[in-house]
């Protein structure tokens, strides 16, 4: 997609493009139950509820308060199991958290924390990525005011994330598993957005320990 730049300026052409690419890979994670010993009491808890509960159980989790009616908690464990592979769902993040913990009792403790947050305004790679005719190997930072540099990655938002997943992958590759900080048992990170839009990783590894007899 970044050889064919025209559309990263588009407004509303990423937004699209991510929802085909969650769709996709929502119908792909879709399968169908044919039985299902819940279905009778989600029946009756569908059956039971009013629009006026269902009304302030919403507003409890707008303002993230804990929801207290206990069908509509019932009712949301049953919903779980279906959103559990859609992106960006609560259900998602549950799960995530449950594989986390599991690694940690399989794996143990994690040794090394990392927050990864590239900094892509002070990067010529990055206006690379962007369509910039430069040369990375030979770049002179005052061609390009901290101004002009915000503009473009605003500009050019795919460049953005592929300058990140670039800077990750080289990160991982060399430091983490290249052996820096010891042999990598096992690592697990989560990808978030910050207020300015820009992503950044929070990173658990374990490494491998030898005991000595």
């Amino acid at each position: 997609m970044l050889m064919v730049r025209r559309f990263q300026k588009h407004p509303q052409f990423i937004i699209l493009a991510f929802d085909v690419a969650r769709r996709d890979h929502t119908i792909k994670q879709t399968s169908i139950h044919t039985h299902s010993r819940h279905w009778t009491s989600t029946e009756q808890l569908l059956e039971s509820l009013t629009s006026d509960q269902l009304k302030e159980a919403a507003n409890q989790a707008q303002q993230y308060k804990p929801i207290e009616n206990s069908a509509v908690r019932a009712l949301l464990r049953s919903v779980d199991r279906v959103g559990a592979h859609a992106l960006g769902s609560d259900a998602k993040r549950f799960h995530m958290f449950a594989e986390l913990k599991s690694s940690v009792v399989y794996y143990g403790l994690p040794v090394i924390y990392l927050t990864l947050n590239p900094g892509e305004r002070h990067s010529p790679l990055a206006l690379l990525y962007a369509g910039e005719d430069i040369d990375v190997t030979d770049f002179c930072p005052d061609y390009y005011s901290l101004a002009s540099r915000m503009e473009i990655m605003l500009d050019h938002p795919l460049a953005v994330v592929e300058y990140f997943h670039t800077i990750l992958r080289t990160i991982l590759s060399t430091l983490i598993k290249g052996g820096l900080f010891g042999e990598v048992l096992h690592h697990y990170g989560t990808i978030e957005y910050q207020g300015r839009g820009t992503p950044h990783i929070h990173l658990l590894v374990c490494l491998y320990y030898r005991v000595r007899v």
